[in-house]
C-alpha cells in the first residue's frame, strides 16, 4: 500500500481514533450522565449542552499550549509521544482493535493500545500508573462511599421505592457536575485522538476536528450510548440523577488529582473502573449488614460484579500489550 500517501492513513488514523474514543472512553465519563437523563431531557439540549463544553475546551487548549490541541500531555519530558515521520495502515489497527472490544463490552483503555503502539518504551509507564490510578479510585470510592456517603445512596434508593418526584435543582446540579468531569476528562484523554496530527495545528484544522469530535457526540447521545454502559447496570442507583452527580463529581476529583500530580497520560477507564468497584463494594457491604437492603443485586455478590469488570479490562488490556508489541517490527 505504498500509493497511498502518508497524509491519508494519518488522516484515517485519526478518525478511527476519534470513533474508538467516542464508544469507549467516553462512556465512562457520560455514562451516568446519559443513564440519568435518558427520557428527561430531550437529546437536542444534550448535543448542544456537550458540544459547547467540547469547543471551550479542545479551543482553550489550543490558545493556552501554543496550538497543542492534546494539552501538552504527548510532550512530557523523558516519556514524550513523538509524531512518527511516515504514517502507515499498520497504525489503523489500534483503533480499529478498540472498536472491536468495544462491540465485546470490554472496558478498553485506549492510552494501553494507542499509545503504546506510538512509543513502546513508555508502555510500562503507561501500565504502571493507570493501576495505580485504580488501587487509589478503589480506595477512594470503598473510604468514601464506606464512610457516609451509602447514607446518601440508601435515601436514593428509599426514595425511589416510595415513588418521591426529583427536585429540578437536582437536574441543575447533575448537569454543573457532569460539566466538571467532561471537561477535565477531555484534558486527559484528548491525547489518545490527536497523537495522529501533527503537535501544532493551525486554526482551520483544528476547528475541523472540533466538529468531528461534536459531530460524534451528537450521534453517541442520539442513539442513547452502547456496550459498555453494561458496566453501570450492575451498580447501585448508577441510573438515578442524584446518585450519578456524585460519581461525576468523585470521578472528575480523581482526575484533576491525578493531573496535579502529574502531565503523563494515564487510563480513565482503569481509574473509572476503580472508583465504581471501591463504590459498590462499600455500598453492598452496607446493605448486606443493613435490615432494609438498598443495594442493586443485579450481577450476584459484590465480588462477582469487581471481578466481571477486572476480567474484561484485564483481557483488553493483556490484548492491547501483545497487539502493541506485535506492531513495532512493522513500524
Amino acid at each position: 500500500m505504498d500509493f497511498i500517501p502518508s497524509n491519508t492513513w494519518m488522516i484515517a488514523g485519526f478518525t478511527l481514533s476519534l470513533i474508538s474514543v467516542i464508544s469507549n472512553d467516553s462512556l465512562q465519563t457520560l455514562g451516568p450522565y446519559l443513564l440519568a437523563n435518558q427520557n428527561r431531557i430531550p437529546k437536542s439540549w444534550q448535543m448542544t449542552f456537550l458540544c459547547t463544553i467540547t469547543v471551550s475546551v479542545l479551543m482553550l487548549g489550543w490558545l493556552l499550549n501554543g496550538g497543542d490541541p492534546a494539552w501538552g500531555r504527548l510532550d512530557v519530558a523523558s516519556h514524550s509521544f513523538p509524531q512518527p515521520a511516515i504514517f502507515t495502515w499498520v497504525y489503523l489497527i489500534p483503533p480499529i482493535e478498540i472498536i472491536l472490544l468495544t462491540q465485546w463490552g470490554a472496558p478498553i483503555s485506549t492510552s494501553f493500545l494507542v499509545l503504546s503502539t506510538f512509543e513502546f518504551r513508555n508502555s510500562s509507564s503507561l501500565i504502571q500508573i493507570s493501576l495505580s490510578g485504580y488501587i487509589v479510585a478503589f480506595l477512594i470510592g470503598v473510604i468514601t462511599y464506606g464512610l457516609g456517603f451509602w447514607v446518601f445512596e440508601r435515601w436514593v434508593f428509599e426514595s425511589n421505592q416510595s415513588g418521591s418526584s426529583i427536585s429540578n435543582h437536582w437536574l441543575i446540579v447533575q448537569w454543573l457536575s457532569t460539566a466538571f468531569l467532561w471537561g477535565v476528562w477531555l484534558v486527559q484523554d484528548l491525547a489518545n485522538v490527536f497523537i495522529f496530527l501533527p503537535r501544532q495545528l493551525e486554526l482551520l484544522p483544528m476547528l475541523m476536528c472540533t466538529v468531528l469530535l461534536c459531530l460524534g457526540l451528537c450521534w453517541l447521545i442520539s442513539v442513547g450510548g452502547g456496550p459498555i454502559q453494561g458496566i453501570l447496570h450492575t451498580k447501585t442507583n448508577a441510573s438515578d440523577l442524584r446518585s450519578a452527580t456524585a460519581i461525576d463529581l468523585l470521578f472528575g476529583s480523581c482526575l484533576v488529582g491525578s493531573a496535579l500530580l502529574t502531565s503523563f497520560p494515564l487510563s480513565t477507564t482503569w481509574m473509572f473502573l476503580g472508583l465504581l468497584g471501591g463504590r459498590e463494594s462499600a455500598l453492598r457491604f452496607h446493605s448486606h449488614r443493613s435490615s432494609q437492603p438498598f443495594a442493586l443485586k443485579d450481577g450476584g455478590h459484590w465480588s462477582e460484579v469487581l471481578f466481571a469488570d477486572l476480567s474484561k479490562a484485564s483481557i483488553a488490556m493483556i490484548v492491547s500489550i501483545l497487539i502493541a508489541s506485535g506492531l513495532q517490527p512493522l513500524l
